[in-house]
């Protein structure tokens, strides 16, 4: 497959390839992967479907603010993230808003913000744009979502489990209990495609302590994930505060 966001593609170190790639890409990527076409502005990543192969789970973890130039400052601190890193593969990904819910759209739709139009969670309640998850529902697939309560309930009858977490001040908890919904999930559906949202950096920026605490989040996650599983973390959009951004990290991994 050819991929047209793909810039270049060099070697960092010896474990892993790094390579420029775009938001509206993951869509028709992961569609590929579970075997079937997904009609959109992107392409699928040749070199991700390559490493992937043909499979039947996909995890779409959604970091919020997880920018670029971020995830490399703290990569450290990111100890479970990074491991997995080490065994996949590592791409600058291509953003198309500074804002939340148009870029979860266009990752989940595989359109920019200016045709999906879904700019706020109230808009995808009356949107006629097909996404990833409600596609790969109608063609049989099991599909969960686990999110912020709003944004979750718009997925009421295009999913075949939908957990919403309720907002609230401590947002490390809400993470926490996204983990512990999707695992649980994980347990009881077996989906061949669960997409969820972590958003602790987004509201306490990369404080050392925060990263850590949603490392270990991660790593809970990716231990109770399935084998054979192929699983994508991806940032939403930078940092608010980088105005100079344009780039989120792209982490791909095999469990």
């Amino acid at each position: 497959m050819s991929n047209r966001g793909h810039k270049h593609l060099y070697f960092v170190g010896a474990l892993r390839s790094i390579g420029e790639v775009r938001q509206i890409d993951l869509a028709p990527t992961v569609a590929e992967v579970l075997g079937f076409s997904f009609a959109c502005d992107g392409k699928p990543v040749g070199e991700l479907l390559a490493f992937a192969g043909r499979g039947e789970r996909v995890s779409l973890v959604i970091v919020d603010s997880l920018g670029y130039e971020e995830y490399l400052s703290h990569r450290r601190l990111f100890r479970r993230l990074s491991s997995m890193e080490g065994r996949g593969l590592f791409f600058r990904c291509l953003t198309y808003s500074r804002l939340t819910t148009p870029s979860i759209a266009t990752i989940l739709c595989g359109l920019r913000p200016e045709r999906h139009r879904i700019m706020k969670t109230g808009d995808a309640y009356v949107s006629t744009v097909k996404c990833l998850p409600e596609v790969a529902y109608e063609r049989g697939f099991r599909v969960a979502v686990v999110m912020e309560r709003y944004g979750a309930l718009s997925f009421r009858g295009r999913a075949d489990v939908i957990k919403p977490v309720a907002d609230r001040p401590d947002i490390v908890s809400f993470d926490e209990e996204v983990c512990r919904n999707a695992v649980s999930v994980i347990k009881d559906l077996d989906p061949n495609l669960l997409v969820l949202h972590f958003r602790s950096l987004d509201k306490l920026g990369f404080d050392s302590e925060v990263v850590r605490r949603l490392d270990s989040t991660l790593d809970t996650l990716f231990r109770s994930t399935r084998e054979g599983t192929l699983v994508l973390v991806c940032g939403d959009h930078p940092p608010h505060s980088r105005i100079d951004e344009r780039h989120v990290a792209l982490i791909a991994f095999k469990i």
